[in-house]
């Protein structure tokens, strides 16, 4: 199981549970939504996964960018955000040192900095050393610890988290080092994440992904990118935010924000989401044709899943009585007039009376059909399993995910779109 994958098990409890706290109706009234909009509620995880079991990070000895030795230990009692990086990386590392001190400069702001380490440490322990670490600082103008070590450490670290890097030929021209002026011979690809782990040393959430800058990246860590950095600052893949950083704190510091201030989600209107998607391929516009309707049955579904070959789908297994599901719905809305034009989106509505997912539907429009069934019927797609699930569905028609439980916030889903179904081929 992959770290991504973990995150699906949580949720499947989750839903368990919901639905044996909830009987009857779950139509919130007017007053129950004024009530919520004004408590506090639990911060929610923004986008990294969180570990179901977290894992304690081996004592590796380290060396900080003083040349003092120090290892992850040497943290215990505080948070870690720890990132990989290396000082002569040109395509991600100058965004994700520009991020980490975006980071820095929040957790201020939210009276955090006592209680979180900003931390990179090197996947290049051939040319990192303290040294070069300090210059780099200088040069970039962070106030984070900087970690380097021994390649046997720096290798022993990086395989505990999951961290892929090796040495490989440079490029011709070669790149010039920036301290020393001098061409490179080598280059290194490696794993782009950043990983949170508490105050007992244990890792909690993993995200993978290229960092957004939330303002300019600083000319002198722009400065250092090539054209392939250049492009990833302008569209990263799988991009995660400060911001983003911060709310998977507060959420695993089981901290209580205004729900005025809980990520809130205003789907587009139909008529907005069509004029979106015009000019989409010919099966995808048959969907939004048939936008918010309630349609066939099983067998039918199955047939639409045939029609589709050729593109990736994106499968919402629901219902009108499910609170989770009933609470992602504008993400979905949102996702999939963003992202209809390349993705089929499609929903099943299962174990539920066909007013009642009318009416929801009615409600709560998104622009794309749903099929109405029992989930016992669904077989490979729904593996049983309680509502919501979130199907990724390649263009062969090969299922290469499943999310299970309600996503909570729009990065998310879309990470997982962009991931599942635009990069995915086979």
């Amino acid at each position: 199981m992959t770290l991504r994958q973990i995150r699906r098990v949580l949720w499947a409890a989750a839903g368990s549970l919901a639905l044996l706290l909830i009987a009857g109706s779950v139509l919130a009234t007017t007053d129950h939504e004024h009530d919520r909009a004004h408590a506090d509620v639990l911060a929610p995880l923004a986008i990294g996964t969180a570990l179901e079991r977290p894992k304690v990070a081996p004592d590796i000895p380290l060396v900080n960018a003083n040349g003092q030795a120090t290892s992850l230990n040497a943290y215990r009692g505080k948070w870690v955000v720890l990132a990989p990086s290396m000082t002569l990386c040109q395509e991600v590392c100058p965004m994700t040192t520009g991020a980490l001190v975006e980071l820095q400069q929040s957790l201020a702001k939210a009276g955090l900095a006592k209680r979180v380490e900003v931390v990179e440490a090197t996947v290049d322990p051939w040319r990192d050393t303290p040294s070069r670490l300090r210059a780099y600082a200088k040069l970039s103008g962070l106030h984070f610890i900087q970690l380097t070590g021994t390649r046997r450490n720096i290798h022993r670290l990086w395989k505990f988290f999951g961290v892929f890097y090796e040495r490989v030929p440079e490029g011709h021209p070669a790149d010039v080092d920036w301290l020393t002026h001098r061409p490179l011979s080598f280059d290194i690809d490696h794993t782009d994440a950043v990983f949170i782990i508490d105050p007992a040393g244990q890792l909690r959430v993993v995200d993978d992904g290229m960092p957004k800058l939330a303002g300019p990246l600083s000319k002198r860590l722009r400065a250092l990118l090539d054209s392939q950095g250049r492009q990833n600052l302008a569209h990263p893949e799988l991009p995660w935010t400060a911001a983003d950083l911060i709310d998977d704190l507060d959420f695993e510091m089981n901290r209580e924000i205004p729900a005025s201030q809980a990520p809130q989600v205003h789907p587009v209107s139909l008529a907005a989401a069509k004029q979106q998607l015009k000019g989409s391929p010919r099966a995808l516009a048959e969907l939004h044709d048939q936008a918010s309707e309630l349609i066939g049955g099983i067998p039918a579904l199955t047939k639409r899943l045939a029609e589709l070959r050729g593109h990736p789908i994106v499968l919402n297994i629901w219902a009108s009585w499910c609170p989770p599901c009933r609470a992602e719905y504008p993400l979905l809305a949102t996702a999939s007039a963003r992202y209809g034009r390349q993705v089929a989106f499609l929903g099943v509505d299962v174990n539920d009376s066909t007013s009642n997912a009318r009416a929801f539907l009615k409600a709560h429009p998104v622009s794309y059909p749903s099929y109405d069934g029992a989930s016992d019927d669904l077989g490979a797609l729904s593996n049983g399993e309680s509502q919501p699930v979130t199907v990724f569905i390649s263009a062969t028609g090969k299922i290469v995910d499943r999310y299970l439980g309600a996503y909570d916030t729009l990065p998310a889903l879309e990470n997982d779109i962009e991931h599942y179904s635009l990069k995915v081929t086979g």
